[in-house]
């Protein structure tokens, strides 16, 4: 594997994980702490870094399902990011709402969903090349 497409995965892995830690916390507490901004935060870098190395990779900016999956999965990572810090900015640390705590846990998921099919779909692919 080339050495970009290795950072790609090792630095979209890393995103996982934030996206995790940062997901779990605020499914726990029910609110827009600064560990859960600061998890979620770092891991959309993380993600948005990742996304451009894998473009580098693939040498195409021609749309993909693996392509589609991942930038809307990013796109609500992002979504959830900037929404936990408006919360925090109008409410402090109080108890975020029901349906942004719902919004949370269902980008996470879909994120999973994106980030488990894009590995599947890229090893699919190689498979059929031989």
């Amino acid at each position: 594997m080339d050495p970009v497409r290795m950072a790609a995965v090792l630095t979209v892995t890393l995103a996982l994980v934030l996206y995790a830690i940062g997901t779990v916390k605020q499914q726990r507490s029910h609110r827009s702490t600064p560990g859960v901004r600061g998890w979620l935060t770092t891991g959309v870098v993380f993600d948005i870094t990742a996304t451009a190395l894998m473009i580098v990779a693939s040498k195409s900016l021609t749309p993909t399902l693996h392509g589609v999956l991942g930038y809307s999965a990013l796109a609500l990572m992002v979504t959830d990011t900037s929404l936990l810090w408006r919360h925090a900015r109008a409410h402090g640390q109080a108890e975020v709402s029901k349906r942004l705590h719902v919004f949370s846990r269902v980008a996470y998921g879909y994120w999973l969903i994106a980030y488990f099919t894009g590995a599947a779909l890229v090893m699919a692919e190689k498979a059929a090349k031989g």
